[in-house]
């Protein structure tokens, strides 16, 4: 019984942990990526709230699309540079 409570515990932890934050790729004007970030604010902050006047962290390149971004899902992410906001 204790094994299922943990793991009924855990699955809505990670379930809950999701709606929590969301990931946004910021992009280029071209459609590339930019960058990517997660808001903590979760569905309250929109991507292009959060994309507009991004800046890539590994080299402060502007991306300059004017909020323009693409979903990205958590796994990949973690593999993208940075936004600075």
């Amino acid at each position: 019984m204790v094994r299922i409570l943990s793991l009924a515990a855990m699955v809505l932890a990670i379930a809950l942990g999701a709606q929590a934050a969301h990931n946004c790729q910021c992009l280029f004007s071209d459609g590339s990526h930019c960058c990517a970030t997660s808001s903590a604010y979760g569905p309250g902050e929109s991507c292009q709230t959060v994309c507009n006047g991004a800046v890539r962290s590994s080299d402060q390149k502007a991306c300059s699309a004017g909020g323009k971004w693409s979903s990205v899902s958590g796994w990949n992410s973690q593999f993208r540079a940075g936004c600075n906001r």
